[in-house]
Parts: structure tokens; sequence; C-alpha cells
């Protein structure tokens, strides 16, 4: 072989230096760091649950850690095998028990938070991390939906804190934090899932009523929800023609049907037939054609 005609590459690094870690680091990640919690099996649980030091949880994400890990081991562990065997929902009475032990019935956006009883919101509110926590604890009983229709609420509920009249909000609000009652958010449908600009059902206004028709698909917790929010056209075609209502299940003309799927939970999912249901034009959620902004 020739001798390289290119000169030898220099290391310009210099001499490998070692990280030092100073007293005041030392003692400020020996502060930081959380009493071990939960099944101590390296990787088992999250890294903060085994001892390390976290910059991010704190003594309210402990405590709210503790009541959730209780409530799932008491009140959902126990059942969960029996409600899928049986093919069964989870008792709806989970919800107000859950709020009763200070956990959230509908998520915890700022909205929300403000309508939970004072006792059960800490310091400084609720933040994401708790909502984390929320839900790593409630996989800890499993695969199975158990009490996933909290998690709908949360998605179901904003919409008609931040745009709906005084009216319609006394109808439901109160009920669904306080685990009385349910709501779903109704976009979906067979020709238009993640286009909602695109959905078909139609709301046309005749007197003091909307007559709706249509359908709705994969409507998670339709079958538990009390009320739908709802969303339909009410002008022309696009983003600016949808509209949302708050829509009463009792409702005549509602056909609610459980969804069959791979692996069936204790929640699950339906499909939903508006047939010339009349819904109060005092039901609309804010103002026509703003339905689409209120939903992003």
């Amino acid at each position: 072989l020739k001798p390289s005609s290119h000169p030898p590459r220099l290391d310009r690094r210099g001499p490998r230096q070692t990280c030092r870690v100073s007293p005041a680091m030392a003692k400020k990640a020996a502060d930081s760091a959380m009493e071990p919690f939960g099944d101590q099996s390296p990787g088992c649980e999250p890294y903060w649950y085994q001892g390390f030091p976290s910059a991010y949880y704190g003594p309210s994400h402990v405590e709210f850690r503790r009541k959730c890990r209780e409530f799932v081991q008491q009140e959902i562990a126990p059942n969960l095998e029996g409600w899928l065997e049986k093919r069964q929902v989870y008792p709806v009475d989970l919800h107000a028990k859950a709020l009763a032990r200070g956990l959230p019935t509908a998520g915890l956006a700022k909205d929300v938070q403000s309508r939970y009883p004072k006792e059960i919101v800490p310091e400084g509110g609720f933040d994401a991390l708790h909502e984390l926590i929320y839900l790593d604890e409630l996989a800890v009983a499993g695969p199975g939906g158990a009490m996933g229709q909290c998690g709908i609420n949360s998605m179901a509920l904003p919409p008609v804190l931040f745009a709906g009249s005084p009216d319609v909000q006394a109808q439901v609000v109160d009920d669904v934090i306080a685990g009385r009652r349910n709501i779903s958010l109704a976009i979906s449908e067979p020709s238009a899932g993640s286009d909602v600009a695109a959905i078909r059902a139609t709301a046309k206004r005749e007197g003091e009523h909307y007559r709706v028709n249509g359908q709705k698909k994969w409507i998670t917790g339709g079958h538990m929800a009390d009320f739908f929010t709802l969303a339909v056209r009410t002008g022309g075609p696009g983003g600016k023609g949808v509209s949302l209502l708050l829509v009463d299940r009792r409702t005549p003309g509602i056909e609610i049907r459980k969804m069959e799927t791979q692996f069936d939970t204790c929640h699950g999912t339906t499909f939903i037939t508006f047939d010339n249901s009349m819904v109060p034009v005092s039901n609309l959620i804010g103002q026509e054609g703003a339905g689409f902004m209120y939903l992003l």
C-alpha cells in the first residue's frame, strides 16, 4: 500500500476532562430526590417514583399520585377483569367516587378547574403533570378503558364553558363535574372524520328549534353520555358553516348503537343517528357558524 498523501488528523479536543459536581449541586439533587413509590423493579415505574431527583414534580404531585393509586387499587383493579369478561360498561358512580377522593371528572383545563370544589385543587392549580400522573395511574390497572369517559368529558365540556350561555351551562356543567352525568363530543361521521369542516349532519332552523338530521360515527362514550356537544352544519360548505349544539340524548329521533371493536373495553364507542331531532335554538353553543373555531 502506498503511504497516504494526506496529513495526519489532529485531535483538537484537547485532553479529556472529568465532569465534577459541586457540593451545592449534589445537595440540590439530593434534596429534590423523591421517596420511592410503587414497584421498585428497574424501569417498572416512572423514574421519579424510584427515588431519582426531579426538577418538575413537587409535593402536590406526590399527594395527587397517592390519591390516584389508592383509587385505582381499591375501585378499579379488583373489578376490571370482571367488567371486561361480562362486556359491561364500568359503573358511572365511579366518577362521583373519584371526585370525593379529590380526583377530576372532566379533565384539568383551566375553565374546568374553576368548577371543581376548592378543596381538591392544589395551591397554584393543577398542571399538565397532574394530568400525566392521572393517566399513568389509570394505566396501572391495565387496558380496559375504565374512567375513559372522564377524558371524553374533558373534550366535550370546554366548548360549553367557553361559549355556552348561562342557561346552556346550567343544563350540564355542574352535573358532569359532580359525576352525576356525562357528555360526549359528537363530531366524526362516516364520511368526515379528521376533516371537521366537511361534516354533513345538518341543523335547519324552524322557528325556535333546529331540525337535526345526520349520522355520527366513532363517538366515544356515546352510550354513557347524557348530553352531546354536537357539530352540525347550519350554513354553507367549509368551517364557517359549522355550529355546535348541546343535545340531550333523550331527544326524540336519536338512536345510539354501541360499536363492536377488536378489543372492546368497559368504555367503548358508538354510532349515532339523528332523524328529525328537534333541538331548541336556545341550546346553540355560542354563535352560529363559529363551531369550528370553538373546537380548535
